[in-house]
């Protein structure tokens, strides 16, 4: 008995060691995931604001010579607009799946398109398990990043995931930026639209009529 337990032990030492590196790398994999979707979901609200469009900030304090402290700025990428998506961003994380591309790298895309054009889900896996998931990765990433979000929203740059999810919260490489990239691409550019189908069902009962009506 005792024999047994000695030589079991080793195999479950390492099962268990491959386990956590599986837990470690889909980890990754979902932290990684879950900061470039809230990246390109902010990015997506913020160009949604009018860029005419303005707020005030400073103080309402009015100084020795009767003046206020205060200056018009664009809202888009206000402090106080970008505080407000960061709230609710993270519950669309519920838009977004797996996908795993040929070199067996995992990415995630988002699977209904904002303009509603049709979108290919060939590839893709969608479950509750991965949305709550992206959701807690979300969460967790702006909890502890939040005062270095705002300012990097705010500048507006193009290397956005470069300088966040790489540089500043270090969950992704830049292989893993060209993969996000590559798979939502490859979502909207080979839709697979439902329309297409039902004009070949169409087109099958045609050719049933008309040989039909040829019979008769």
């Amino acid at each position: 008995m005792k024999i047994g337990y000695v030589i079991s032990f080793p195999f479950l030492y390492l099962a268990i060691s491959l386990l956590e590196d599986c837990l470690a790398k889909r980890s990754k994999d979902i932290y990684c995931g879950a900061c470039l979707a809230l990246i390109d979901e902010v990015n997506w609200d913020i160009s949604q604001v009018d860029p005419k469009e303005k707020i005030q900030v400073g103080s309402f304090r009015i100084d020795s010579k009767g003046n206020q402290a205060l200056q018009e700025i664009p809202l888009a990428r206000s402090a106080v607009h970008l505080t407000e998506v960061l709230e609710g961003v993270c519950n669309q994380m519920s838009n977004y799946a797996s996908s795993t591309n040929a070199d067996g790298r995992r990415s995630y895309v988002r699977t209904n398109s904002r303009d509603g054009s049709a979108v290919s889900l060939t590839n893709i896996e969608i479950t509750g398990e991965v949305h709550s998931q992206l959701k807690f990765a979300c969460e967790s990433l702006i909890e502890d990043h939040e005062d270095n979000l705002i300012p990097a929203f705010q500048t507006g740059l193009d290397n956005m995931p470069e300088l966040i999810c790489v540089e500043l919260m270090d969950v992704c490489s830049k292989i893993n930026l060209t993969d996000f990239i590559e798979a939502n691409r490859a979502v909207r550019t080979n839709p697979t639209k439902a329309a297409d189908v039902t004009d070949g069902v169409k087109e099958e009962d045609d050719e049933e009529e008309e040989e039909s009506k040829d019979e008769l």
